[in-house]
């Protein structure tokens, strides 16, 4: 069943829905150029997959089955969060507020206030991306799933923790959102998702290849008597090749998205001719060379 987090979660999905149509509008009518329909479906994207973890079926089949619950985290961590900020959610929801809180906000981001320097060294990016791979082992350890499967708020709290670990993570690698740091280099930034995909892969392939359950929350459900659609071992598989194959799906993809940045931003993504690549000494069949030296006498004779 829905909790009542979930249906608050619910209605703050709404109000970002809401409060970013209204920015996105104001952002047109001035003519900025990122206020553009794929952002406004990302966005959209973004609010249903949420809507999709914290308020379908999943929300509570993932007290049945493993893989239900790997499907939310896919669902927030890999897909939705990402998409959040690739719509530039924060510039566009700050010109969704009135003008008195649109200059709070700016005057926030520019000051050098207790909690503005507080805020900054708090979300460093390495402490960021630490946070985040702390979250996601934490998340899957099989006591730690017990006690938060045990009680559905607990657990509904846990992957809202998870989805602001994963936030903070993905605020970096993207760029989007308050300019509180220098910008994350493209070189660290491949390395940070590299270390990311290791830590991904160090949970989903024990986990896919285990030939016993690893979770007693699902063995003690699966002994309940409920009829189930996938043994406990087969469900307990598919639960790790989604975290195989979504995870390296997107991370091994932002990698390369990454290093095109970086390529682009040095004017290395396009091939260029060596220069003299045309030259007749270049262009000349073998055996034919002596002609290049009667062509260039003749010119200088004439």
């Amino acid at each position: 069943m829905v909790n009542l987090l979930s249906m608050g979660v619910g209605v703050w999905l709404v109000a970002v829905a809401v409060l970013y149509l209204r920015g996105w509008l104001r952002l047109r009518r001035r003519g900025a150029a990122f206020a553009n329909l794929p952002r406004l479906f990302f966005l959209g994207g973004a609010v249903l997959l949420a809507a999709t973890v914290f308020l379908s079926p999943l929300n509570w089949l993932n007290q049945l089955y493993f893989s239900a619950r790997v499907a939310q985290y896919v669902l927030l961590c890999l897909f939705a969060i990402p998409a959040f900020l690739i719509s530039c959610a924060f510039d566009t929801l700050v010109w969704g507020l009135p003008a008195r809180g649109r200059r709070a906000v700016g005057r926030w981001i520019r000051g050098r206030g207790t909690f503005r320097r507080l805020a900054g060294t708090l979300t460093r990016p390495w402490l960021a991306i630490a946070l985040f791979i702390v979250c996601f082992v934490a998340w899957y350890d099989s006591t730690v799933a017990g006690w938060l499967l045990a009680d559905s708020t607990r657990h509904t709290l846990s992957l809202l923790v998870l989805g602001g670990a994963a936030l903070l993570l993905w605020w970096h690698l993207i760029g989007t959102g308050p300019r509180l740091h220098v910008a994350l280099s493209p070189w660290l930034g491949a390395i940070a998702l590299l270390i990311v995909e290791l830590a991904s892969m160090s949970i989903a392939v024990p986990t896919t290849f285990a030939t016993e359950p690893l979770y007693p929350h699902y063995v003690a459900a699966f002994g309940a008597g409920e009829e189930r659609a996938l043994r406990l071992v087969d469900d307990q598989a598919l639960g790790g090749g989604l975290i195989w194959v979504a995870g390296s799906a997107v991370y091994l993809s932002s990698i390369v998205l990454v290093l095109n940045r970086l390529f682009h931003r040095h004017k290395m993504d396009g091939s260029e001719p060596l220069p003299g690549w045309d030259a007749d000494e270049r262009m000349i069949m073998p055996g034919l060379e002596h002609r290049v030296g009667q062509k260039g006498r003749g010119r200088h004779g004439s």
